[in-house]
């Protein structure tokens, strides 16, 4: 599959720069012709990074927490298994507070407990790793993009009979 993929971008690639070749005095065709092959560019290199699987940068918005790996000075890898099972790598930007704070999520999640990205209402006044009484969930922040909440199964879900 990306033998093939290789071998299709470079026969795409010689192409291009062929008519790059044949069609120089033109420069109606050179306006058109290069925004365009570098926009194609563009997004190939995208779409072939998505492909290879790598992480998205950014930060996610919802999901259910499953690992995270640092690699210190640079980034912070964070796989999130989202709304429809698949999971998802992420890539966020290192920082000491986030650092910390996904060893808090971590030693939770390890606890056997589920750690949930997004917002909860009951959380809101406790996103700093502190559990206020019985009400609270366990909430953290994570460099103020991601909130993550304990999950409590046991009450949210309905009661078998």
């Amino acid at each position: 599959m990306i033998e093939s993929l290789i071998f299709g971008l470079v026969v795409f690639a010689v192409i291009c720069l062929w008519v790059l070749i044949e069609q120089r005095k033109s420069p109606k065709f050179l306006i058109w012709f290069i925004p365009l092959f570098l926009v194609l560019v563009t997004s190939t290199y995208i779409t072939y990074t998505s492909i290879l699987g790598h992480p998205k940068e950014g930060v996610p918005k919802k999901g259910l927490y499953l690992k995270h790996h640092i690699d210190e000075p640079n980034w912070i890898y964070l796989w999130v298994l989202s709304k429809d099972n698949i999971p998802m790598g992420y890539k966020i930007v290192y920082s000491r507070e986030v650092h910390n704070s996904l060893l808090g999520v971590q030693g939770k999640a390890e606890e056997g407990k589920f750690m949930i990205l997004g917002d909860d209402e009951v959380v809101a006044g406790d996103l700093d790793g502190e559990e206020d009484g019985e009400e609270s969930r366990g909430g953290f922040t994570v460099g103020g993009d991601i909130s993550f909440y304990e999950w409590d199964y046991f009450a949210a879900m309905p009661p078998k009979d």
